[in-house]
């Protein structure tokens, strides 16, 4: 039944997309593991020319439905007056960025596969040292000032910059928010409202460089009702976990996927 969007692709490779679909709405359940889902998703995707700069571009459409769901739920909580200072930044960040890797024009700047894989397995693993100094950074960006416009436009810039790479500015937003001392409750609705608006605007590009093909459009669409479910997973696990080892056994996932990405870049495999 070759018209079904599935049907292309080996079963292994099918399993580990939906895994990573299914991490992703985990993600925006308030359980914060969607990190690992783009390593896997780069180092298992058919056809490893442009493994990477697929998989991304896999991702957005994804990320931009769930998005809504999440904007939909803390709607209330949302404090849209702090998304605005890291707006102009991130929209600079997000231009650049779409320069560097989006663009296939034989004559500008590019980034190639090999080296995006290099950069988000190395985003990988900073995210896990992120997670493991996590307590003491937090206790310390509580302790500083809200961040200037300056500032704040800087931190806008990375995270377009990153976003647009690797689906990976989580933590520079959080950067700019701790300072902010918000309730968790706003914390996390005004998280979700400023990736709301990043993703966005990065269709734009993304579309404008053909990186949206209607074939994994097409799978995106038959594994979302993954992504409803991921949500309910990774809030009920935010309720109820007590355990720190499942936490630590998602990390050491990260920290191996990635490190064979950057092993796999620097060997120059596929």
């Amino acid at each position: 039944m070759s018209f079904l969007p599935w049907s292309h692709y080996p079963t292994a490779s099918l399993i580990w997309i939906a895994l990573a679909v299914f991490l992703l709405g985990m993600t925006k359940g308030g359980f914060p593991i969607g990190p690992v889902a783009l390593p896997i998703l780069v180092l298992v995707w058919p056809g490893q020319t442009d493994a990477a700069k697929s998989a991304v571009s896999f991702m957005l459409p994804l990320l931009c439905v769930m998005d809504v769901f999440a904007v939909a739920v803390y709607r209330r909580h949302i404090q849209w007056r702090l998304i605005l200072p890291p707006a102009p930044g991130a929209l600079l960040g997000v231009a650049a960025a779409s320069v560097l890797f989006l663009s296939n024009n034989a004559s500008a700047i590019g980034v190639s596969d090999r080296a995006l894989k290099f950069l988000i397995g190395l985003i990988g693993l900073g995210f896990v040292c992120y997670r493991a100094v996590r307590r003491t950074l937090v206790e310390r960006l509580a302790a500083t000032p809200p961040p200037g416009l300056l500032s704040a436009g800087l931190l806008g810039f990375s995270a377009g910059v990153t976003s647009t790479l690797a689906h990976a500015a989580g933590p520079i937003a959080q950067m700019y928010l701790l300072p902010r001392r918000l309730p968790k409750m706003q914390f996390a609705a005004t998280t979700a409202a400023f990736f709301f608006c990043l993703n966005l605007v990065k269709l734009a590009p993304f579309a404008m460089f053909g990186r949206l093909q209607k074939e994994n459009l097409l799978l995106g669409a038959s594994l979302l009702p993954l992504a409803p479910a991921g949500v309910a997973v990774g809030y009920l696990l935010v309720r109820s976990m007590k355990s720190r080892h499942y936490i630590a056994f998602i990390y050491i996932i990260l920290f191996l996927a990635s490190g064979l990405l950057i092993v796999k870049s620097l060997a120059g495999a596929g």
